[in-house]
């Protein structure tokens, strides 16, 4: 609180304030409602519910060391709030600081052990930081809390996939088809999980799927192309490799992909240009959170 206390009154208008900022919010009017949250820090610069909801706004909108700070604020007044440990962690992991991204969702779960999506989250870090039994472990927890979690199946089979436990992987990509039969990532995620167990038929077969749902799905014609690279139809496998380009020319996936095909189909001088473009490409490295 400041200096001079609040009076009933200023607690009303407080109040009223914070749920006029919540209605924008939720309707995602977020000016409105950083407007509706600063005016109730201008009469108590320590609300810790108007710092929480300004620190979301500011990291929703990329600035994510001044989310971290009106985080922190937060917690400076009311310590024990997972959801503001939880958001400090997805800052930071936006940051690329993927240990103190951890700590923060282990500091989150501390305050409440039943956040299944810090569990998530916490997965997801261990995922990054190879630590994929831990993570599976932390999955496991974040889906017994919520089994509708789309995200959590999805991140579960990704870390399978990377264990090479291909079938699993896929019941579980299956289980988020299942949630959200419209969503395009388990489908495609899926599709490659079915390649990389040399189920080529049937990753094909996903694969167009998604492409029927998102044409322009850049990263699922290069799934297509080495789908029909691995069955031997290597002019299509060009195709969908020069489709995947043309919609993203920075995918330098899809150069190599072209690159490949050309070698194998002796078009040795278009191979090397294919070639240039994927080292190119390669060498870009978006901002990060870009």
């Amino acid at each position: 609180m400041s200096g001079t206390p609040t009076s009933s009154a200023q607690h009303a208008t407080m109040a009223q304030l914070l749920q006029q900022g919540l209605f924008h919010h939720q309707r995602g009017e977020l000016r409105p409602a950083m407007d509706n949250y600063t005016q109730v820090l201008r009469i108590d610069p320590q609300h810790p519910d108007a710092l929480y909801y300004c620190a979301v706004i500011a990291c929703h909108e990329g600035q994510f060391k001044e989310g971290i700070e009106l985080a922190r604020r937060s917690l400076g007044v009311k310590p024990r709030q997972a959801r503001a440990h939880n958001l400090i962690g997805q800052a930071l992991h936006r940051q690329g600081k993927i240990k103190d991204a951890l700590a923060a969702f282990d500091d989150a779960l501390e305050c409440d052990v039943n956040f299944a999506l810090a569990y998530g989250n916490r997965a997801n870090m261990l995922s990054e930081l190879g630590r994929h039994a831990e993570a599976l472990s932390s999955f496991e927890r974040a889906l017994a809390l919520d089994p509708n979690s789309v995200h959590d199946w999805i991140n579960r089979g990704a870390t399978l996939s990377g264990l090479g436990r291909f079938d699993e992987a896929i019941a579980s990509y299956d289980k988020a088809i299942a949630l959200d039969p419209q969503f395009p990532l388990p489908y495609i995620n899926r599709a490659d999980a079915l390649r990389e167990a040399g189920r080529f038929e049937e990753a094909l077969a996903n694969f167009d799927r998604v492409l029927g749902m998102v044409p322009k799905f850049a990263e699922a014609h290069v799934g297509r192309a080495l789908t029909l690279c691995a069955l031997g139809r290597l002019e299509e496998a060009l195709t969908s490799a020069e489709r995947a380009a043309e919609l993203k020319p920075e995918l330098a996936a899809a150069h190599r992909v072209q690159a490949d095909v050309l070698e194998v189909l002796g078009r040795a001088e278009e191979a090397r240009a294919a070639h240039d473009r994927a080292a190119a490409a390669q060498a870009v490295v978006p901002p990060n959170g870009g």
